[in-house]
Parts: C-alpha cells; sequence; structure tokens
C-alpha cells in the first residue's frame, strides 16, 4: 500500500507541477481513499469589524482557526448579527433552530452567544470528518447526515457554492463540487491488487 501512495505521488508532480498533491484517507472499514488538491491562490482580507475581538476569542476557546469563523460569518450574515433567513437560520453564523436547541442557545441573536455555539458546532463537525474543512462545511450547511452518506461534498449546487465561497476566501480558491472521488481495492486470490472507481 505505500507503493501505490508513493505512485500516485509521483504521479500528481508529474502531470501538476503547480502544486496540486495527493492525499489519502482511511475510512473505519479500511478502504483507502486517494484524492487530489489543487493549488490555490493567496487568501484574500477580510475587512475589520466590530466582531474580530469577539470571533477571536470564541474561535480560540473552541479550537478552531479565527480566520475560518471569520470566513464562516462573512458568507453566512455579512457580519449582520440581525439577520434571520427565509430557513429561519439566525445570527452571525446562521444557526438553524434545530443547531440553536441542542445547544441549549437562549438568545441566538447574542452575537457572543452566537459565535460560541457556531463554533462548537464547526468543531464538532471538524472532529467528525476528521479535520476536512471542506467536508465540515458541507455538514454544517447540508447536515452531517448527507456528507457521511457519501464523505463527499454532496451535489446539491448551494451547499457545492457554499464550500466554494467559504475555501476561497479561507484557502485562496478550489472547486470542491466533484473534489473526492472515492477508490475502491480488491485482492485477487493471486494477489493481484485492483484499485477501481464506483
Amino acid at each position: 500500500m505505500h507503493l501505490l501512495a508513493m505512485l500516485a505521488s509521483l504521479a500528481a508532480s508529474w502531470l501538476d507541477p503547480l502544486g496540486a498533491e495527493v492525499r489519502t484517507r482511511t475510512h473505519s472499514d479500511g478502504s483507502i481513499e486517494y484524492y487530489n488538491t489543487t493549488a490555490t491562490a493567496k487568501k484574500p482580507a477580510l475587512p475589520q469589524t466590530k466582531y474580530d475581538a469577539m470571533i477571536e476569542s470564541a474561535a480560540r476557546k473552541g479550537g478552531v482557526d479565527p480566520y475560518l469563523i471569520k470566513c464562516i460569518v462573512k458568507v453566512e450574515s455579512d457580519f449582520n448579527a440581525d439577520a434571520v433567513s427565509v430557513a429561519g437560520a439566525m445570527g452571525l453564523m446562521q444557526l438553524m433552530q434545530d443547531t440553536a436547541r441542542y445547544y441549549k442557545v437562549r438568545d441566538p441573536l447574542d452575537p457572543a452567544e452566537n459565535l460560541r455555539v457556531g463554533v462548537a458546532h464547526i468543531r464538532s463537525l471538524l472532529d467528525s470528518f476528521g479535520n476536512d474543512v471542506a467536508l465540515a462545511l458541507a455538514a454544517y450547511h447540508a447536515g452531517a447526515g448527507r456528507v457521511k452518506k457519501r464523505m463527499a461534498v454532496p451535489p446539491i449546487k448551494s451547499t457545492v457554492d457554499y464550500v466554494n465561497t467559504v475555501m476561497a476566501l479561507y484557502a485562496g480558491g478550489g472547486d470542491y463540487s466533484d473534489r473526492v472521488r472515492m477508490l475502491y481495492r480488491k485482492i485477487d486470490k493471486d494477489g493481484t491488487i485492483q484499485i477501481y472507481s464506483r
């Protein structure tokens, strides 16, 4: 298996000298997933807001990169603490009502409480998806069940757009619509290893 990973890495370096990288993820059933990442542009700077210190504090306490939280807040509410969506999402991090109830939120429009709970929620999703930021974002937007089903960003246009927008701010770019392709391994009776996709 180390040979396969080495060959995949070599192939990536030959095929994309601009910085694409082949990565692997091992699932609980023993299957190995190979996927590539693309080179990204420089991160754009977000404007300073009156919530920056609050975002920094909540993110540090929750163990999440403050810049990621700021990117999420930018995309979710554009730093409007009173924002309420047609779907009922509330506040800076646009907490859904079920999420607010789960975390026992008293006032979802209170910026400090909204950030505390939003950070806790994204931290739990990062933990669930092995710190894969794109998958955690997809789960934040579409629900963890949809992401766990395929272990990929689900093919829902609004979710793909959301992940791409946040990741463009956070990592400088990338297209996450079809970034992960599952590869499966089969060992024949003669010991031949076959790698294939479905």
